[in-house]
């Protein structure tokens, strides 16, 4: 088993061979193959690799964006006035098979809510929000303290003050 601490995580450019990466969901695969870099040089999204040496062992993107109040848990618009919540979109997280289970997703989500904290600190924000992609990703989320939106059960949320992974 490899240990987390030993790999790195950090912004995906052209030196990350994107080629071998097998997350077993085409949609992901094709994704950090073809548009992460893509998508991150128009400032799209940003793109976070976590490796071994050249390998990638998984990656996240984040995007800034907001959400409709009616949409969100109500404990997260309290206060809020007729304002949009202010979020940053995990938009995609995923590992390669040959490291799934190791904790790798755990990492790379307690680095995305890192950052969410640290650009928080810059121009506010209210919550992260994840749009999962079946149900074991929603399952995912929700152990790690993600909240349901009142409309649509795979499109969760997670207050920036809020870390249970510390």
């Amino acid at each position: 088993m490899n240990s987390v601490s030993k790999f790195t995580i950090e912004p995906l450019s052209n030196k990350h061979d994107r080629s071998g990466f097998d997350c077993g969901v085409d949609d992901l695969n094709r994704f950090i193959k073809q548009y992460a870099l893509q998508n991150q040089k128009k400032h799209f999204v940003r793109t976070y690799v976590c490796c071994a040496v050249s390998e990638i062992v998984g990656y996240y993107s984040l995007a800034f964006g907001s959400v409709h109040q009616e949409e969100a848990p109500l404990s997260l618009t309290q206060g809020m006035g007729k304002y949009q919540v202010p979020a940053i979109i995990l938009g995609r997280l995923a590992i390669d098979k040959k490291y799934q289970g190791k904790g790798f997703g755990m990492a790379l989500l307690k680095d995305a809510i890192l950052r969410a904290k640290q650009a928080e600190q810059i121009g506010g924000l209210r919550v992260i929000i994840v749009h999962a992609k079946d149900a074991n990703a929603q399952a995912f989320y929700i152990k790690y303290g993600f909240l349901t939106s009142q409309d649509d059960p795979f499109t969760l949320f997670f207050p920036i003050e809020f870390d249970p992974i510390d």
